[in-house]
């Protein structure tokens, strides 16, 4: 009797072993792939693009892939961000803190004030610059960018006008956690402080901070022309979304299925990018007749002239050296 016993226990706690294993270790041809994204769920040309992603991958590996998406209930950007470079998370669409926590050498198109405008950052992704970028966010932040979906130009936001630098000299400005962007902003005259992006509404509406910056979509998205009433036309940053791969998770696809993410994420991004042209004048259109939200022309001479100082700090001690060469090429100076 004993012996039975003694050869029953174990197969009774290999039963209850595989009872309870997950679904990627119980179906060995099952992938599961974490979609996360730190900008609300109602921001729904960002959640639009992860459902086509999700479903194109779903379908087209015949449900090999199965695909969850996840939001900022998860964390703040930074925490999605080295969830992804841990390959906690597969794939993750970020702002532009992981281009310039992992690329800074090269992340010349993440800077306020460098360049006029779209034409010039899409040629710094498309060049040499959006190379070296990649290879930089690969090398030391195990992420790879694999697609781009246009977000718009940020713009300053506060509850009074703002013009000119002097206007703005001592406002505490929401900002993410970007070194550069803090330095800029600061050598403008504002007072940067980092708060995570689902804080932001409250920080504004209770006084800890009295501005931000953001494209219109996430302004009129989360709602923050109920606490703040200007938006400044400084368009200091021509933006978009980086839609970014774990390596070791791509690196480990069949060629079938590295492509089949490729296609299913360029063709997401490409739609997103083209829902957010169409919206933005819309949404200005909107904030000013519903909200009562004045839309500023800012004197952008002078603010690029009070950020030189910091571009050119920056340039010195944070760009790769070959960096300017490349930027010549593109703006021309």
């Amino acid at each position: 009797m004993k012996r039975i016993v003694a050869v029953l226990l174990p197969l009774v706690f290999l039963v209850g072993v595989i009872a309870i294993a997950p679904p990627a270790l119980a179906g060995a041809n099952k992938m599961n792939v974490t979609v996360v994204m730190h900008n609300a769920r109602t921001e729904e040309i960002v959640w639009g693009i992860a459902n086509r992603i999700k479903e194109s991958l779903e379908k087209n590996t015949s449900g090999e892939m199965a695909v969850r998406l996840l939001g900022p209930e998860v964390g703040g950007e930074r925490d999605l961000m080295e969830g992804t470079s841990r390959n906690e998370f597969q794939i993750f669409q970020s702002g532009d803190m992981g281009v310039s926590t992992y690329g800074a050498k090269y992340a010349v198109m993440t800077v306020p004030f460098v360049f006029p405008g779209y034409e010039g950052v899409d040629k710094a992704y498309k060049g040499k610059l959006g190379e070296k970028l990649n290879e930089a966010m690969i090398k030391n932040g195990n992420i790879r960018i694999v697609g781009l979906s246009r977000r718009g130009a940020r713009l300053l936001t506060a509850n009074k006008a703002i013009p000119t630098p002097a206007e703005l000299k001592g406002l505490k400005l929401r900002v993410p956690e970007i070194k550069t962007w803090v330095e800029v902003w600061k050598e403008i005259g504002a007072l940067p402080t980092p708060v995570a992006w689902p804080e932001v509404f409250t920080a504004l509406q209770t006084g800890v901070v009295n501005g931000q910056e953001n494209p219109i979509l996430q302004i009129s998205e989360a709602k923050l022309y109920e606490v703040q009433k200007f938006v400044m036309m400084t368009e200091h940053l021509s933006t978009y979304f980086h839609w970014v791969v774990n390596e070791k998770f791509y690196q480990g696809l069949t060629p079938a299925n590295r492509k089949i993410v490729e296609d299913a994420i360029k063709s997401a991004t490409e739609w997103g990018s083209g829902q957010q042209a169409e919206k933005a004048n819309a949404l200005r259109a909107a904030m000013e007749k519903s909200h009562g939200v004045k839309f500023i022309e800012v004197d952008k001479p002078k603010f690029i002239a009070a950020a030189r100082p910091a571009i050119d700090r920056i340039a010195s001690e944070q760009w790769a050296p070959e960096v300017k060469g490349m930027l010549q090429e593109i703006v021309g100076k």
